[in-house]
This record gives structure tokens, sequence and C-alpha cells, in this order.
């Protein structure tokens, strides 16, 4: 059994950085992330490309935004595919400067077919526990997404469309996710 050497969020901050590659910190545990397929940028493209429209045709107070390192705790460094943050929360965030300080309010994830369950579901808990009102997991291979709120999950196949209370009148369709 290989032993797992854990740091903090200063010292994967004071990390240098490597030319494409990808890393972030879940409970203090260093997690690899891969390259993204196209199948998987596709997908990020399309639900940022919604929220985006969403904001800015309903005049919503809010950023959507793709692959942005959030420093969710002391021990918890995340990169979601496409966070969500909304209202004075956002307009408090420094443009220039990551990680962005706390909790996306909707953070999404496209699960590619190289990550491990239990990698994702310790994501999914870091995600709630800092403050994060939904974890939206996409699942391209069973075009399937799964809503994270709380303590309760939703599945939803791919006929049906997303709908949320933080974005009132927003609906995803995610038929044309997996088109």
């Amino acid at each position: 059994m290989a032993a797992t050497t854990t740091i903090t969020g200063a010292q994967f901050d004071a990390m240098p950085y490597e030319e494409g590659r990808q890393w972030e910190l879940v409970n203090g545990e260093l997690i690899s992330v891969p390259s993204p397929t196209l199948r998987h940028q596709d997908i990020v493209f399309e639900i940022l490309l919604a929220v985006r429209q969403y904001l800015r045709q309903s005049r919503t107070a809010g950023l959507a935004c793709a692959d942005v390192e959030f420093a969710l705790s002391d021990n918890d460094r995340v990169r979601p595919d496409v966070a969500v943050v909304l209202g004075e929360k956002a307009a408090r965030l420094n443009p220039d400067k990551v990680p962005v300080p706390g909790a996306p309010d909707i953070a999404i994830e496209v699960i590619s077919p190289s990550e491990r369950a239990s990698e994702s579901q310790d994501k999914v808990r870091a995600y709630l526990r800092s403050g994060t009102a939904e974890v939206w997991q996409v699942y391209p291979k069973s075009r399937t997404i799964q809503i994270h709120r709380g303590e309760t999950a939703q599945s939803m196949e791919w006929s049906q469309p997303v709908e949320t209370d933080l974005l009132p009148g927003f609906a995803l369709h995610l038929a044309s996710l997996f088109a």
C-alpha cells in the first residue's frame, strides 16, 4: 500500500508551476488532474456558454468561469471545470488573483473516464463543506448529471433539463451537451 503524503494549502500555493501539469489539493492530499479530452472540453464550453448567456440576459449579478483555482479551506485547492459565483461575492473578487478565496456557489465537474470515484466524492464533500450550494457532476459516458445539494443528490437523465433555484428561469438542456 502506498503512503499518502499530505501538505497544507500554503505549501501547495508555494509549489512551482509546471507547464502542462495540473494538480488539486483535497483534504491535504495532492491529486493529479489529467489533461481533458475533446469531448470533455466541448461539454465544459457548452455549460459555460449557457450560464454566461443566462447571467447576461437575466442581468443577474455574477460570473461564470472555467478552470480557475479556488482555495476552499486551508487544505483544499480545487479547479472546477465551471464555477459560478453570484451576487456580492462575485463583485468582491479580484479578477487578477488566484487562488480565489472561498467557494463558488455552483461547482460543475465533468467526470473523466480516468477519474477515481473516491477522489470525485472527496471533492464533492470538500465543496459542500466549504459553502458551495450545488455541485454538478456531469457523466458524459452515461449521459447523466448528478446534482448535490447539502445532504441530498439528484440524478438526471440526458432528456431532462437542469434547473436550479440559484439561477431562476435557467434551464440547461442536457441533450445539447451529449449531442
